[in-house]
């Protein structure tokens, strides 16, 4: 796990700097998840932890369409799919159930503190409330202009792997 915390880093960094993941960083934490789970697991664990990787992508990526996550957020959860065999299912599904905790009580602080952030709130009470009446998805917009509505998925992605290395949840 300690490169995949590393492969955080840098993936933090970037996220706050430029807003985005760079696939460099993706592609070397899953190669290493990958190579480890080879040599600890064999080629079974490899196929259980590549289905675990498009597993998690084939749940995440049509929030991706909506607009709700970018392709970088997408890309890093399959990473951290990549460790599947060492962390099980339940530690996966716990992992991510932890990541989006940590996101919505980072949302609800920004909603607090920013006018901006409130607005996008009831923004998405109208989308959803659209979606329920009519049945039409469409594209939920994103202002990127507003960084202050923005949450990048790397920062709660990261306290929720340091959660999950310290024991605190398996």
């Amino acid at each position: 796990m300690g490169i995949l915390i590393g492969v955080f880093c840098v993936a933090i960094f970037t996220d706050w700097r430029h807003y985005r993941i760079p696939n460099h960083c993706i592609i070397v934490g899953m190669a290493s998840g990958l190579l480890m789970t080879y040599m600890s697991y064999s080629i079974s664990g490899l196929m259980k932890t590549l289905a675990a990787a498009v597993i998690i992508f084939l749940a995440f990526y049509p929030f991706y369409l909506l607009g709700a996550l970018g392709a970088g957020d997408v890309k890093m959860f399959m990473m951290v799919g990549c460790y599947y065999c060492h962390m099980g299912t339940d530690g996966l599904v716990h992992y991510l159930l932890v990541t989006m905790l940590i996101a919505a009580v980072g949302s609800a602080v920004k909603m607090i503190a920013y006018t901006e952030s409130r607005e996008r709130l009831f923004y998405l009470m109208r989308y959803l409330r659209k979606v329920a009446v009519t049945g039409a998805v469409d594209t939920y917009q994103i202002d990127r202009t507003q960084k202050r509505c923005v949450v990048r998925l790397s920062i709660p992605a990261f306290l929720g792997l340091l959660l999950m290395c310290a024991g605190l949840y398996a």
